[in-house]
């Protein structure tokens, strides 16, 4: 699938490259026509001006000086050359019958061709053209015999300039040519480039499917298992039957968690999750779920302290960063032993909230604090009894970069671990969503 695509991707890439020097050529081309046509036109309309006004009598040659000696030559040592084979321009001076009565210096060619050459122009339809004759490529202007004068027909010889327009297409198909491999060689890795993103997310696609077939598995075998052993005694009481039907809510429950963090971070990914924003005592929230733990705290034998710098005010929405900081308590508590204690604090630091949760548990690896936020990564699954499947903490950066924030982690191994939740203040927040 990935090569097709990437393959459809090369090529549609390369397409419009090349579509669009063929573009350039043409235009270029074309353009260089119009304006050699026009330049062509327009000194013709002045020599034949010219040439009526008895202003150009001939078509003008450059002298050329006798051989020998050194320096200008004397007067009179210079004289006009025969017209060269290849002169450009030349005309002619025809009556209203078509007979040549006139021809200038530079035409190359015998009275013959000449004499065709002039016969075909004179009947020509229109009056301005483009013309092939002999060897050469002629730009003819023809202006009909009137008032009892002669007819002028001016021919100009491009055959050099469109030798020379031929060597500049070439060169341009052969830069071409070249352009359009290196187009190829650019598109396939900028296919590439635009795979990456698009296999990453296939491939997380994959995994996220495969590890919620794996989480859900667990819980619904119990929940079999155990349903198997209630129809097993049909005659029993309800109340005799309590130990298996505990298990099964306390699976559902564990499930129904599980699909309510799923729902919250499919809602974050597509931008959906409403964020509830208004002005609240952040100070008193972060004491407000401490106080929830406390007696979690005292059952397990773990010291739980809170302590607020002063009273700060949030601005965002209270359940989540609610649900935030509960998720860091929780996820300390479980991973602390009895006699080990855990410390929330809130401070501010500039324009930012700082909420840290610093456990004296067995900490974390190095290894594997980059991966402890993604979804469904668990340290150690064996001690996640209780947890949220892999999906506590990744909620809880979600949360904080919603608000603009973010969270972080430290540990050593044995000395437990420091979450560090930072929130903008409401100055903050407020200048970022103007922006």
């Amino acid at each position: 699938m990935f090569h097709k695509l990437r393959l459809k991707l090369t090529l549609v890439n390369a397409s419009l490259m090349l579509l669009l020097f063929a573009l350039l050529i043409g235009g270029a081309y074309g353009l260089s026509q119009v304006d050699a046509n026009a330049r062509e036109e327009h000194i013709g309309e002045r020599i034949i001006a010219d040439i009526r006004a008895g202003r150009l009598q001939e078509v003008p040659l450059p002298p050329v000086f006798l051989p020998g000696g050194e320096g200008p030559p004397p007067k009179g040592r210079f004289f006009a050359p025969p017209p060269p084979p290849n002169s450009r321009i030349f005309f002619v001076k025809v009556s209203t019958a078509g007979e040549i009565l006139f021809q200038s210096n530079g035409q190359p060619f015998s009275q013959a061709q000449l004499a065709a050459l002039v016969e075909n122009v004179f009947n020509a339809k229109e009056n301005k053209g483009m013309l092939a004759w002999g060897d050469g490529d002629y730009f003819y202007q023809k202006e009909p015999p009137k008032d009892g004068e002669a007819g002028i027909l001016l021919f100009h010889d491009l055959s050099q300039a469109k030798h020379m327009q031929r060597t500049v297409m070439t060169a341009l198909l052969v830069v071409g040519v070249i352009c359009a491999l290196l187009s190829f060689g650019a598109s396939f890795f900028l296919a590439n480039r635009a795979m990456l993103p698009i296999k990453n997310a296939w491939q997380q696609q994959k995994d996220f499917l495969s590890d919620v077939s794996h989480e859900l598995r667990t819980p619904l075998a119990i929940i079999q298992t155990n349903l198997e052993i209630v129809r097993q005694k049909p005659c029993v009481t309800v109340a005799e039957q309590d130990k298996w039907l505990e298990n099964i809510q306390t699976e559902c429950v564990s499930m129904a968690k599980m699909v309510d963090s799923l729902l919250f971070l499919a809602r974050s990914d597509a931008q959906q999750q409403q964020l509830i924003k208004q002005r609240f005592a952040l100070h008193g929230l972060v004491i407000q779920v401490v106080a929830s733990f406390q007696a979690m705290a005292l059952a397990k034998g773990v010291t739980l302290s809170a302590e607020a710098e002063e009273a700060i005010v949030g601005y965002g929405d209270e359940m989540q960063i609610r649900q935030a900081i509960t998720i860091l308590l929780d996820n300390a508590l479980r991973h602390t032993s009895s006699g080990g204690r855990v410390d929330v604090s809130l401070t501010r630091s500039g324009k930012r909230a700082v909420i840290t949760v610093a456990d004296s548990g067995e900490g974390i690896e190095a290894a594997y604090l980059e991966k402890i936020f993604d979804r469904f990564y668990q340290v150690d699954k064996a001690r996640s009894n209780g947890g949220s499947a892999g999906l506590g903490l990744a909620i809880a950066k979600c949360i904080s970069e919603s608000h603009g924030g973010g969270i972080d982690v430290s540990s050593v191994v044995g000395n437990g671990a420091t979450f560090t939740l930072w929130l903008p203040l409401e100055a903050a927040i407020r200048c970022n969503e103007k922006k």
